[in-house]
Parts: C-alpha cells; structure tokens; sequence
C-alpha cells in the first residue's frame, strides 16, 4: 500500500467567506514498505473565470511556462484522479485538514464524485507530537522541517515542493504515525452542501464587488 501525500495551493482571498478555488495540486506517492518517494504530479489549474491573477502567481512562484500549462478545474481533476486510481489502494494524506476541506468543496461545486477521496489522515497531529509540541495548535510545515533537522526542498508554497517535504516528514517519522482507513461519510456531505448554500445565497458585500474589481484589473 502506498501514501498520497498532497498539497494544495489556492486563489489568494481578500476577505473572510470569499470563494477558494484550487490553482495547484502537488502530490506524491510513498511506498510504505520502501518508504522511498516512488512517483509525484502537479498540475496547475485556472480558476472558473479562466484567469490566474497576480498576486496568487507570485505568491505560489508560477512561472510563465506554468500559467500557460493551467486546465480547467475538471480537467486538472480528472488528471489527477487518473494518476491516483493506478494504485489498487492508497492513504491520501496532508499537512493539516484545510486541504480536505477544499478538495470536497470545490469537487461538491463542480458536481464532481468523490468516491476516489478515502482514507484520508491528516499527518500534522502525530508528526507534531513526536516532535513534542503542542498539537493543540497546528504546527507549521516550515517549523516542522527545522524541528526534524530535514533540510526544505525547493521553495514555501509551492504545491509539488510543500509536498515532496511533507513526505519527507512522515518518511522519517512513519513509526510514530498510523495511518486508518475511511470513507466521506454522508453527514460530512450534507454539512458541506448545507455551508455552500449559505454562501450562495449571500448577497454580495460592497467590498465583495471591490475584490472582483481587483481582479478583473489584475494584469500580467
């Protein structure tokens, strides 16, 4: 059995409640008998409006070469489900929980099934304690990779890097971490599908319509 570890990167948001959308996925396969790094993707994705603004390229350092590499959301999904079904059966795991949050979200809004989404652990709890720290606050992945002495590949927010060095992490800590099995249960769906309703039905805020303002003025 292998481990996905993944890393999403998002849209950056100007105010509490605005919409997330995914722009990256960096995942990677860890073979769990090996516990070597055996394959990994990334895939970057556009936005519903088709346009990556600026401020999101910069900070997730995208290159040119890569904004023109950018899919469709379905697409990049479909890509991504593709690679991870070549395995019989995996864990699918990342640092913290917001990943999952986006990840069911954004696969809820685009009318997406989620039967591939299982046996998911967020790894930042155990990691966290056996580096003796205080788990009730989520330690950063930054932090984490001083704490453990491993040196950071490649640069902060940038999903196929923050990847590759959370599994560097769970690599070298594997025996203080378990991994379990699950599924999305249907009351998780139904809180999911419940919040994205409320959001829809809120009417925009005049700083909502300063913030698409923005980026509809966004240049390259």
């Amino acid at each position: 059995m292998i481990a996905v570890v993944y890393d999403l990167e998002l849209v950056k948001r100007f105010k509490k409640g605005q919409l997330s959308e995914i722009i990256e996925i960096g995942a990677c396969k860890v073979d769990l008998t090996s516990l070597k790094i055996i394959d990994d993707i990334q895939i970057y994705m556009l936005p519903k409006n088709g346009y990556i603004p600026k401020s999101s390229r910069k900070f997730i350092n995208m290159t040119q070469d890569d904004v023109k590499s950018a899919i469709p959301f379905s697409d990049g999904m479909k890509k991504f489900i593709f690679w991870l079904q070549k395995e019989e059966d995996y864990f699918l795991c990342s640092w913290g929980k917001d990943d999952k949050v986006h990840f069911i979200d954004q696969c809820l809004r685009n009318n997406m099934k989620l039967k591939w989404f299982k046996n998911y652990n967020d790894i930042q709890p155990q990691i966290g304690k056996a580096l003796k720290q205080n788990t009730k606050n989520q330690l950063g992945l930054k932090n984490a990779l001083h704490l453990a002495n491993i040196e950071p590949v490649g640069q902060a927010h940038r999903g196929i890097d923050d990847t590759i060095n959370t599994a560097l992490l769970l690599i070298k800590y594997f025996d203080e971490v378990t991994l379990r099995t699950n599924m999305i249960t249907e009351k998780e769906l139904n809180l999911f599908e419940s919040k994205r309703k409320k959001r829809r039905n809120r009417p925009h805020s005049k700083s909502e319509k300063q913030i698409k303002h923005i980026h509809s003025t966004d240049k390259i």
